[in-house]
């Protein structure tokens, strides 16, 4: 009666200190300190937010261009004095994100990776390091009734309703989505959209998905 059921992901925060790890931000800041930074070098975060499931190759030719900074540690000072120079030689909309995290849904292309479609992507990159990680199923993948059974057997139907109002966020798909903060430096956040927009699947990609599932549940039920 684990009610986490793999699902320990949250809402992604829109925490603005790029050096901050704690994914829960139960933490205190010092806000006086951190805001006197996002002033003076133009630091800033958005959430990057869609329904529709990445296309894996198309996500990846994005990711394998991702500017990689040159120092191993996060220093928002030398970062901003590179992101001035006219010179810099990358046209990348993600030059100058310090930090991004959150939840990745990558559509499967066949029956070898069909995982992908019950499986929670964690996104996590600060500085040179970038990690796109298992981290459990999504509610959908057991479905809304035995969901809220197991919500009942905790007697915490209140943190039910909960996902089903914010997380659910479409009806076909549930849960699965993606939502990512991204944190930076003199941000494109227009570009950055556009980008990750472009790695999103077609309609007729969504289509060849839901097929691939109803095709697996078919053989699925044929071989019970």
């Amino acid at each position: 009666n684990d009610t986490s059921h793999s699902h320990s992901h949250e809402h992604t925060s829109d925490c603005s200190d790029p050096e901050c790890n704690d994914t829960s931000h139960s933490h205190s800041h010092d806000h006086q300190t951190s805001s006197t930074a996002v002033d003076s070098l133009g630091i800033s975060n958005f959430v990057y937010k869609s329904s529709r499931a990445f296309d894996a190759r198309k996500l990846q030719r994005v990711l394998n261009r991702w500017p990689i900074p040159v120092m191993e540690e996060l220093n928002l000072v030398e970062l901003s004095k590179e992101l001035d120079k006219d010179d810099t030689d990358s046209d990348s909309p993600f030059l100058g994100v310090l930090r991004s995290k959150g939840f990745a849904w990558i559509s499967p292309t066949s029956m070898y990776d069909l995982d992908n479609h019950d499986t929670v992507l964690y996104w996590s990159h600060a500085g040179k390091h970038f990690g796109l990680k298992q981290a459990g199923s999504w509610w959908a993948s057991m479905g809304k009734e035995n969901m809220k059974r197991v919500f009942e057997d905790s007697n915490n139907l209140a943190e039910y309703d909960r996902i089903i109002r914010e997380d659910f966020v479409s009806g076909e798909w549930g849960d699965r989505r993606q939502e990512i903060v991204f944190i930076g430096a003199k941000l494109d956040e227009d570009r950055i959209r556009a980008a990750l927009d472009d790695c999103l699947c077609t309609d007729e990609q969504m289509k060849d998905y839901k097929q691939l599932i109803l095709e697996a549940i078919a053989e699925y039920m044929e071989s019970s």
